[in-house]
């Protein structure tokens, strides 16, 4: 059965509005123990993690951007420091809470690791999705970030980006 010029175009709009999903590919980072698609190549560098109580410890960034979004997953090392598993995701859900108005926060489950994942309209206008896990003495935090003026336009994107993260063993 043939299809007619109809389904034919409304087949190409589909497949030509999804073209820039395509460059999405996972990339896997098994000496960090995670795996997350991205847009893009990610760029990596180290960065500075701080806690909403005043503890600042190394981190690992890695990060592409597309548009006004951008993707970020931040890996911060606890090792050496007495905060727990339940005090660090508390701590980083407080942290991006304060900047706006939290739409959804629940628990969420990575294989056997527990985590929150978040969804925040922010002060200035923009909108996060988030995933926070903390495993082995090592803080991730998954942040979708898209900026003004219409950040809902993205909303599909950062919640693929959520739910991409994957941990490695």
């Amino acid at each position: 059965m043939r299809a007619g010029p109809f389904l034919a175009l409304a087949l190409a709009g589909l497949l030509g509005a999804s073209t820039p999903a395509l460059a999405w590919d996972i990339y896997s980072y098994p000496d960090a123990r995670f795996a997350a698609q991205f847009p893009a190549q990610p760029q990596t560098g180290p960065t500075r993690y701080h806690t909403t109580a005043g503890l600042d410890v190394p981190a690992q960034r890695y990060w592409a951007q597309e548009g006004n979004v951008v993707y970020v997953l931040t890996l911060a090392d606890f090792t050496g420091t007495a905060l727990d598993k339940d005090a660090a995701i508390a701590d980083a859900v407080k942290g991006f809470s304060d900047q706006g108005k939290v739409l959804v926060d629940v628990e969420a489950r990575i294989n056997r690791e527990f985590g929150r994942e978040l969804s925040i309209d922010r002060k200035d206008g923009g909108h996060d999705i988030l995933a926070i896990f903390f495993i082995d003495q090592h803080l991730y935090v998954l942040n979708g970030r898209a900026a003004p003026p219409d950040p809902g336009a993205a909303t599909g994107a950062l919640i693929r980006f959520q739910q991409s993260l994957n941990f490695l063993p």
